[in-house]
């Protein structure tokens, strides 16, 4: 009896290592993506530098890979969430099947990805990105950063 139980505690600690690693992966992916689409907004934003005339169409072009890569990162926190809910029954001891990987019972207490997209753990990471962007984007395209005069400045011949 007593093997019995050692033996019904080993499989759930493997299951729990198991679950370990499939969260630990969900947070480097999501930290994967976020790398990404840091990189998206800089290359977006160099390539309209370097332009002589920028087209409105390059900030566009930068956006949309990060928006899908905002909601790939808030799809992982979900997920990641499910499977920290899974994590937590198979360490009381509640039962599930040895060694399952199916989170999806555990998906239904989850938040969709659109309302966890716009949680404090990843909403304010994209919205750092866009204002970003959007404020380089803005000067690139709307004046030469050259040309642009902050105030009545008598060397450089500029007038506000």
């Amino acid at each position: 009896m007593a093997e019995a139980s050692e033996n019904s505690e080993s499989m759930r600690i493997a299951h729990l290592t198991l679950l370990q690693g499939v969260v630990t992966r969900m947070g480097a992916n999501s930290f994967t993506l976020k790398a990404l689409a840091a990189t998206f907004g800089s290359a977006g934003i160099a390539i309209m530098a370097t332009m002589q005339d920028p087209s409105p169409y390059y900030p566009v072009a930068a956006v949309i890979p990060i928006v899908i890569f905002w909601l790939m990162d808030a799809q992982y926190l979900r997920l990641e969430r499910g499977y920290r809910h899974m994590f937590d029954q198979v360490r009381r001891g509640e039962e599930i099947e040895p060694y399952s990987l199916d989170a999806e019972p555990f998906m239904g207490e989850i938040a969709p990805v659109l309302r966890m997209a716009v949680t404090w753990s990843v909403a304010w990471f994209y919205l750092a990105i866009f204002l970003s962007f959007a404020a380089v984007a803005l000067l690139i395209l709307c004046g030469d950063l050259n040309g642009w005069c902050l105030g009545n400045n008598s060397e450089t011949g500029c007038e506000a």
